[in-house]
């Protein structure tokens, strides 16, 4: 065995030349491309992975212990910011489906939006000290609504780009498994240098110099690394070359009536939305119950290791398998090890380690989902004869938001009745600390628990996935002889 694998290592090796730029034979990606995809997107994920650290929640330490805004309202302030999702949704999806340049429809956006995310994401860290609360909730609010607008669009281009960079959905898991190991060492990175580069700052994490000085420089690395993956793509979408995208959001809805397949899967994302709560609960136990920064840069990389195995298997899971059966399964191992963290929160190792098991089990849940997606965009075409990424995401995104105006108030009128106010030291206190940790755990564990049962009645299968593949590329070639 390990002298075959050594046979098909060396056979790879020998053939990255002469596929850098051309794929190999059945295949629509070459090396170069490949490469593009992946490293690039380390740039597009330093990005993103930045927006954790700004986030409108009372984990947030920035927001939260930093600038001392209380949870409830970092709650309301999510639900203007998701009210404004909302309204921007038909717009992105109608400008995204109907963008037709040389670049393709995802790329563009590539280096449209990342700039003047990384700006405002980095604005965040330098609102003034003594203005008055009332007008630091207001920059807040501001600031980190203009970046999210810029962000999601930006975040949506590079993951709708996965989707069309080849037509074959086995290649396409396999883009989406390689290239999510690679590009999450950019957020791996960032979560390990910022708390331990934290710690030489004045009250480290729960200040503010260490993200003034941090931001910036990761915000630059992003965007560079970024305009390779716009430089070294192509977008192939199987569509004849006469097709010209031209959608109406009212249209949108209509075509999407009849496709079950995307009704069960974003009820599986609205039913998931707080599965991964207890995910935020790493930096309060760092801050407040270990009380060390440098431990959270530490943890941020262990725990970021823990989500490899299952992006590397995924392409094998969901061949052997199938996608619908990975997903259930991580989801129920999930839950198991979400609920031993109930159980061990006085053990520093056992509640970590269950915080580790519980990221590994669901670890190729975002691979098999983005492959599943893609699924759904060539169903849509298959059925209706229109190629509807842009809108599918946005109003899919768009009933996860509507959902979340709701879940955003939930945790923070618990911390509120649990004693945390405007002054997080009070998470030093055990007796107000872990109550909330148990409500984090709880809203997880059934989260998880209830997004199993939509993907009990979703039945696109890997076969069907293949053929309707094969008629879209018939219809192309046929349309164009025409």
């Amino acid at each position: 065995m390990e002298k075959g694998l050594l046979v098909k290592a060396k056979s790879f090796i020998k053939s990255i030349p002469a596929h850098w730029k051309t794929p190999p034979e059945g295949k629509h990606i070459s090396y170069s491309e490949f490469a593009a995809y992946s490293f690039g997107g380390i740039g597009v994920n330093t990005i993103n992975s930045l927006m954790g650290y700004i986030g409108l929640s009372a984990t947030c330490l920035l927001v939260g212990s930093a600038y001392g805004i209380e949870p409830v309202h970092l709650g309301w302030m999510a639900v203007f910011v998701n009210i404004i999702n909302l309204v921007k949704t038909p717009f992105v999806s109608m400008i995204i489906d109907n963008t037709d340049t040389k670049y393709g429809k995802f790329r563009p956006y590539l280096l449209l939006t990342g700039v003047p995310a990384a700006v405002f994401i980095c604005l965040m860290a330098f609102i003034p000290d003594g203005i008055s609360y009332t007008f630091k909730c207001v920059l807040v609010c501001s600031l980190h609504t203009l970046a999210l607008l810029f962000q999601s669009v930006y975040a949506l281009a590079f993951t709708s780009l996965a989707q069309v960079l080849t037509p074959d959905g086995e290649e396409r898991t396999g883009l989406l498994s390689i290239s999510q190991f690679v590009y999450s060492l950019g957020p791996s990175v960032v979560n390990i240098v910022l708390p331990i580069f934290a710690g030489f700052f004045e009250c480290g994490m729960k200040g503010v110099i260490a993200y003034r000085v941090i931001f910036p420089i990761f915000s630059a690395i992003g965007i560079a690394l970024s305009v390779w993956t716009f430089k070294g793509t192509r977008e192939k979408t199987v569509v004849p070359k006469s097709y010209v995208a031209k959608v109406k959001f009212s249209e949108g809805i209509k075509s999407l009536y009849g496709n079950r397949h995307f009704w069960l899967f974003y009820l599986y994302n609205i039913l998931g939305s707080m599965k991964y709560g207890i995910g935020s609960i790493l930096t309060w136990y760092c801050a407040y119950v270990i009380q060390s920064d440098a431990t959270l840069g530490i943890m941020n990389a262990v725990i970021g290791t823990a989500s490899v195995p299952g992006m590397l298997l995924a392409p094998v899971l969901a061949k052997k398998l199938g996608k619908k059966k990975c997903l259930i399964m991580f989801n129920l191992v999930r839950a198991v090890f979400t609920l031993m963290m109930f159980f061990t929160a006085d053990s520093p190792v056992l509640f970590l380690g269950s915080l580790y098991l519980a990221t590994l089990a669901i670890g190729g849940d975002g691979v098999i989902c983005a492959s599943m997606t893609a699924d759904i965009f060539d169903y849509q075409q298959w059925k209706t004869g229109q190629r509807l990424e842009g809108f599918i995401t946005q109003f899919g995104g768009m009933l996860v938001t509507g959902v979340g105006l709701a879940t955003s108030l939930i945790l923070p009128y618990f911390f509120k009745y649990y004693g945390l106010g405007d002054n997080y030291d009070v998470l030093f206190d055990e007796a107000i600390r872990t109550p909330i940790f148990n409500v984090m755990i709880i809203s997880t564990l059934i989260s998880t628990l209830l997004a199993i049962v939509p993907v009990l009645f979703y039945n696109l299968s890997e076969k069907q996935q293949e053929m309707i593949a094969a008629e879209l590329l018939e219809r192309k070639l046929a349309e164009e002889k025409e």
